[in-house]
Parts: C-alpha cells; structure tokens; sequence
C-alpha cells in the first residue's frame, strides 16, 4: 500500500462522518420522529422533511464512516500500519 492510504482513509472518513452529522443536526425532525416513542423521545411538532430511509442511510453512514476512523486510527496507533505500507 502506499504511504499516503491511510491518511487518506482517515480523512475520507472524517469528511464522510462529518457531513453526515451536519445533515442529522440540520434534519433533527426526521431523526426524531425515526425514533419517537423510544425511550424519553417525543414527537416533534413538525412533519419530518426527509424521508425514514434518507435518515437511516445517513445515521449507517455516520456510524459506519467513525467505526473504519476508530479502526484506522487503532491501527496506525498500534504500528501495524508501518509493517503494511512497508
């Protein structure tokens, strides 16, 4: 692999993570209403305007983009990293 793969995979998926949490925090409505009567949350006033699989493919976004930064960052940290782009 080459030298720049895994800075590269980090900030993909920071930018990845990113956007999808600005687009959660803007569309709070529909991610209320995808979870509302769990646990203490409420529905909203307003009429979510996105659609529940809009919400969800960007919440597995959101999760899935953090678990490969975690995991490149765990992999990096602990020096495999230099032994693969060797």
């Amino acid at each position: 692999m080459p030298l720049w793969f895994f800075p590269a995979l980090l900030g993909l998926s920071a930018l990845v993570t990113m956007a999808c949490g600005i687009w959660l925090l803007l569309h709070l409505t529909a991610l209320a209403h995808m979870f509302a009567g769990k646990a203490d949350i409420v529905w909203p006033r307003a009429w979510p305007r996105a659609s529940q699989r809009t919400v969800k493919r960007l919440l597995g976004g959101f999760l899935g983009a953090g678990v490969v930064s975690i995991a490149t960052l765990a992999l990096v940290a602990s020096g495999l990293a230099s032994a693969l782009t060797a």
